[in-house]
């Protein structure tokens, strides 16, 4: 009998933790881009995405060799050219004692490109980064930034 009673006990915090799903990085930064550019074919494409990252959260800058550094990934077919994206450099800190490039508060990077062909449809960038505190980090997460480039007015 008590077997089954720590069976159904196990089995009620699994389906509660279950129910509230895997929390991810997503839950403490807020991602924010122009969703909307004007440009014309030939014509230089840029615009902003900034992170803000609750207080208590960091993250890694781009590069960082030892730990999940945020990276913006472009969409197959992308129709920008000479692809530029400027990522913070952060500040220096430590992290289970090991010096790294931190990003925490507000951070913006810049994108850039040159606009081969008119898009027919809004495309979307993917922004990977993984969120940690002092003492662990939550899952990655996979952010999408849409886009759309309109004719130039």
């Amino acid at each position: 009998m008590r077997t089954i009673a720590v069976t159904v006990a196990v089995l009620m915090i699994a389906a509660a933790c279950f129910g509230q799903g895997l929390r991810d990085s997503s839950t403490v930064v807020a991602v924010a881009a122009a969703d909307t550019v004007h440009a014309g074919v030939g014509e230089t494409v840029s615009f902003s995405v900034t992170m803000t990252i609750d207080e208590g959260w960091h993250l890694y800058a781009n590069g960082d060799p030892q730990y999940y550094g945020i990276s913006l990934n472009p969409p197959e077919g992308l129709p920008l050219a000479n692809l530029q994206i400027a990522y913070p450099e952060g500040h220096m800190g430590t992290f289970l004692g090991d010096d790294v490039r931190l990003l925490d508060h507000e951070e913006s990077l810049t994108v850039s490109g040159i606009l081969m062909v008119q898009p027919e449809e809004p495309f979307a960038f993917e922004l990977e980064l993984q969120a940690c505190d002092d003492k662990s980090c939550l899952a990655p997460a996979w952010i999408p930034v849409p886009l759309t480039v309109l004719p130039k007015e």
